[in-house]
């Protein structure tokens, strides 16, 4: 349970008083505050109704009384929502979390999540009105002092003025951002000891996976200040294969996981090039890889560890999907409707690939 004098400082700082103004408004000298809040000593009982009345609050949120309790029905809101996000199910999640807003609106996890729920599912139906998240996001900034919220909700802030057109406002919150080499990863790194430390490294070694993959996606499709693509057709295919091949370097054990993605996608454009090409056997080889990679993506067991030496033991997690969509069924729809690849119908080797992603395909 949280302590009298750690409530609060933390009332103080939402409410924006200094510990000389609530000495003042109290009567006491600041120095008396300072020892509540490092709970060297208490205040006496008489001036509880007087800080009650200060912050705005019950005596039973001052003295800690409901805290733990409502603790545990927010983090039940959250789960709930954390539920219906994994389902894809996005217009029901931001409800969730505006009810939850409603109950705690002092809660600024749920205001952060409610932001960030709002920028998802607006980014997706194309709204450009984003006043609702801004508000919230930029409350939290003046008002939280938790670190790792404040640099959550900056996130989400500077996406909101991406979708919002407002360059100039999401280029000055970057800046406000620290540089990867401040993170706590990149401190740590070589802190980290014991088995929880190679954990530590391994979460890290997972995410930097991910984000090296995910660059290259986004060198690929790089344009300069014309609007050019910075490189050509033919260097894009080395990328895409150079992807490939990181993948299976990276994962020898053919343990992808969520990286199976990148697989799917480089795969397929390199299946395309060769099929504009006419080169129809090789267009079969990286076609049958790339349905290799969708079917893994959908297939893999989400709690299993990988056995890959560099990430063993390491289990990554579900992908958040479209409400009950997986990527074999988005690709069975394309391959068996795109008049495009017509031609591809008529070959055996087509039955055996539309039979692999029917056995895994899930109908939106």
């Amino acid at each position: 349970m949280m302590s009298i004098g750690s409530t609060i400082k933390r009332l103080r700082r939402e409410k924006d008083i200094t510990q000389e103004q609530l000495a003042e408004y109290l009567g006491i000298t600041s120095r008396a505050i300072s020892q509540w809040e490092c709970d060297r000593t208490a205040p006496d009982i008489s001036q509880i109704p007087a800080l009650c009345h200060v912050f705005d609050v019950s005596s039973d949120v001052l003295l800690g009384i409901d805290i733990e309790k409502n603790n545990q029905k927010i983090q039940k809101y959250l789960d709930e929502a954390q539920n219906l996000c994994c389902q894809g199910k996005w217009e029901e999640y931001t409800a969730i979390l505006r009810e939850a807003n409603k109950k705690f609106p002092r809660d600024y996890k749920i205001m952060h999540t409610l932001a960030d729920a709002m920028v998802n599912e607006y980014s997706r139906k194309g709204i450009k009105e984003y006043d609702e998240v801004f508000t919230l996001c930029n409350r939290i900034l003046s008002e939280c002092t938790d670190s790792k919220i404040r640099y959550e909700t900056m996130e989400t802030l500077g996406i909101a003025y991406g979708y919002a057109g407002k360059k100039d406002e999401m280029l000055q919150l970057a800046k406000e951002m620290p540089r990867t080499h401040f993170s706590y990863e990149n401190f740590m790194v070589y802190r980290w000891k014991g088995t929880d430390g190679f954990k530590e490294r391994q979460e890290y070694m997972h995410f930097l996976i991910h984000e090296l993959l995910s660059m290259i996606d986004c060198l690929k499709g790089h344009c300069d200040d014309n609007g050019k693509m910075i490189y050509s057709w033919e260097e894009r295919m080395e990328l895409n294969q150079f992807e490939i091949n990181l993948l299976e370097c990276l994962y020898p054990d053919g343990d992808y996981q969520q990286n199976a993605y990148y697989g799917a996608t480089a795969s397929y454009v390199i299946f395309m090039d060769f099929f504009k090409k006419q080169d129809l056997e090789n267009a079969w080889r990286w076609l049958e890889r790339c349905v290799d990679y969708n079917v893994h993506a959908d297939t893999y067991d989400f709690d299993a560890p990988h056995t890959t030496p560099i990430l063993r033991g390491y289990a990554d997690g579900g992908v958040i999907m479209e409400a009950d969509g997986n990527y074999s069924q988005s690709f069975l729809d394309w391959i068996t409707t795109d008049d495009e690849v017509a031609v591809l119908r008529a070959d055996p080797r087509y039955e055996v690939l539309i039979d692999r992603l029917k056995a895994v395909a899930k109908k939106p």
